[in-house]
């Protein structure tokens, strides 16, 4: 097996897992739409959001119809071997990918979330704020540092591989 075909086999099941998720979560984002009052006007924040929570079943078809088009300017052409060390850079940013995308589409249920829960309670008006709970703000902190860690792994997948390879790697001789 040559690197262009595992790199394009990597972003298809890439697509797969990003995109069974992302339908997995929908009905998450969807219930925003109907918890309204009867007969009031459509919020269009909350149209939004659903819409945006479409995006990562976009990206997820877009790895699966077209891992060609990523894998090109990920790999050149004139390799025919696989390499250890790609391997291992291409490893690291397509997981960075997959954080990166779950962290955000985590991002808009908390935001759909957040929004729900404050118009709802002022709508309630009882008068006093209420404050997060101790889940709901673990859950946010942790989406914000799933896409930390995404983004420096997609960036800095090259970066992160090379040093282990140095790690791994027995020091040269004099």
């Amino acid at each position: 097996m040559d690197y262009r075909s595992l790199t394009l086999l990597m972003l298809r099941l890439t697509g797969v897992v990003v995109m069974v998720q992302a339908i997995i979560a929908t009905p998450k984002t969807l219930v925003i739409l109907f918890m309204k009052p009867p007969g009031a006007s459509p919020d269009v924040s909350a149209w939004l959001l659903t819409i945006a929570s479409g995006f990562p079943i976009l990206v997820g078809l877009f790895l699966i119809y077209f891992p060609g088009t990523i894998a090109n300017r990920i790999v050149s052409p004139a390799e025919q071997s696989v390499d250890t060390l790609t391997l291992q850079q291409l490893a690291f940013s397509v997981l960075g990918l997959y954080f990166v995308a779950f962290a955000l589409f985590d991002a808009v249920y908390w935001i759909a979330k957040l929004r729900l829960y404050f118009v709802v309670f002022n709508e309630l008006n009882y008068g006093r704020p209420l404050t997060l709970t101790p889940e709901d703000f673990a859950g946010i902190a942790s989406t914000c540092a799933q896409f930390t860690a995404g983004a420096l792994l997609l960036f800095g997948g090259r970066g992160l591989a090379n040093l282990f390879y140095r790690l791994r790697s027995p020091p040269a001789l004099d």
